[in-house]
C-alpha cells in the first residue's frame, strides 16, 4: 500500500516545497509582528497559496497568486463597509472576485485567489483598519514568497525536463519492439498497445508545449541561469521525440488494421527502436540506421507496402535530426 501511495511521486520535492511553505509563512508572521500587527493571518496566508510545486514556475506563478491576493482585499475591503446583507455580499464578492480572477488567470485556469481573498476579507475584517492592515501584511507575505521561491531550492527544469525525457524515451521503444513483434510473430501486440500509443504521443506533446515554460522559468530564476544550455539541448530531444511519436503512432495504426506478417519489416523496426533510443539519449545511431535502411531497401507490396513507407518516413526524420538538420517541430 505505502509503496502505491509514493508511485510516480516525487517526495523530496513535495518535502522541499512544504519547508519553504513553512519558512516563509513564520518569516512573514515574525516581520508582520515585529512591525507591530495583531495576527498577521494574511502575511502566513500569501505563501501558503502564492508557492506553487509546478517545476516549471520560479516567480510567474507565484506573482499571478499573489496577485490575485492584493485584487482580493482590495474587493474585499470596498465590499465589507457597504453594509449589504450577508449573503449579497457574499455574491458580490464571488461576482467581482470571479471577473478577476478571469483577467489575472494563470496559464489556462482562472486564478481564484481573488475571490478566495475577498471572501476571507469579508470574514475577518471588520474596519477600515483591520482593512488596511490586511494589505500591508499582504505585502509582506508577498515579497518574502518571491525572495524565497527564487533562491530557496528553486524549481529545477532541468532536472524535470530530464525525467520527462526518460519517461519519453522508454515509451517509445517499448512501442516500438510491441510494433516488431507483431510484424514479425502476428501477435496483435500492435492493437493491444494501440490506445497506450496514442496517449504517450499526446503527452508527448504536452510535453512540447510546457517547453516554453521550462525557457521562461530559467529566464527568472538566477541560481538555475547556467542550464539554459542543457534544457535547450533536452528541448531539441523531446521535439524529435514527440515528432518520432506521430510515426509509431501512425506505424502501429497501419500494423493494427492489416495483416502483415514481415520477419524484416520486423527487423527494419527494431533497427529503428535502436536509432531512435540512442538518439534520444545522445549515442551513435549510424549504425542501427543504415541496418534500417538496407531492411527497408527490399521490395515490398500491398499492406506490407504502406507500413514500409511509414518506417521510412521514419528513418527519415531520424537521419534529419542525427545529421544536425533542422526537422519540423511537433505541433
Amino acid at each position: 500500500m505505502l509503496r502505491r501511495f509514493v508511485a510516480g511521486r516525487d517526495l523530496p520535492e513535495e518535502l522541499r516545497l512544504a519547508t519553504k511553505m513553512t519558512l516563509t509563512g513564520t518569516l512573514a508572521w515574525w516581520v508582520s509582528s515585529a512591525l507591530g500587527a495583531h495576527r498577521p493571518i494574511f502575511a502566513v496566508l500569501v505563501p501558503l497559496v502564492a508557492m506553487t510545486g509546478d517545476p516549471f514556475s520560479v516567480v510567474s506563478v507565484s506573482v499571478n497568486r499573489i496577485v490575485g491576493i492584493f485584487a482580493g482585499v482590495g474587493i474585499g475591503i470596498g465590499i465589507v463597509h457597504v453594509g449589504l446583507p450577508g449573503t449579497v455580499t457574499v455574491a458580490i464578492a464571488l461576482a467581482f472576485g470571479t471577473a478577476a480572477g478571469i483577467l489575472l488567470r494563470f496559464g489556462t485556469r482562472a486564478n481564484v485567489q481573488a475571490a478566495v481573498s475577498a471572501l476571507f476579507m469579508i470574514g475577518v475584517a471588520g474596519s477600515s483598519h483591520a482593512g488596511i492592515a490586511r494589505v500591508w501584511e499582504t505585502a509582506i507575505g508577498a515579497a518574502l514568497s518571491v525572495l524565497v521561491a527564487t533562491f530557496v531550492w528553486p524549481p529545477d527544469p532541468a532536472r524535470e525536463l530530464r525525467k520527462r525525457l526518460e519517461r519519453l524515451r522508454q515509451g517509445l521503444a517499448a512501442d516500438l519492439a510491441a510494433v516488431a513483434e507483431d510484424l514479425a510473430t502476428g501477435s496483435g501486440a500492435s492493437a493491444a498497445r494501440l490506445d497506450d500509443v496514442r496517449a504517450h504521443s499526446l503527452e508527448a506533446i504536452r510535453d512540447v508545449f510546457e517547453l516554453e515554460s521550462a525557457h521562461r522559468a530559467l529566464r527568472f530564476s538566477p541560481l538555475r541561469h547556467l542550464d539554459r544550455p542543457a534544457v535547450a539541448r533536452i528541448d531539441v530531444s523531446i521535439n524529435l521525440g514527440a515528432r518520432l511519436y506521430r510515426h509509431t503512432r501512425s506505424i502501429a495504426r497501419d500494423v493494427a488494421d492489416a495483416t502483415v506478417r514481415s520477419e524484416t519489416l520486423a527487423a527494419a523496426t527494431r533497427h529503428l527502436a535502436d536509432a531512435a533510443d540512442r538518439s534520444l539519449s545522445g549515442g551513435e545511431t549510424s549504425e542501427p540506421l543504415a541496418r534500417a535502411a538496407d531492411a527497408l531497401a527490399a521490395p515490398s507490396d500491398g499492406d506490407a507496402a504502406i507500413v514500409a513507407a511509414q518506417l521510412r518516413q521514419l528513418l527519415a526524420d531520424l537521419r534529419v535530426a542525427t545529421a544536425g538538420g533542422d526537422f519540423e517541430r511537433a505541433e
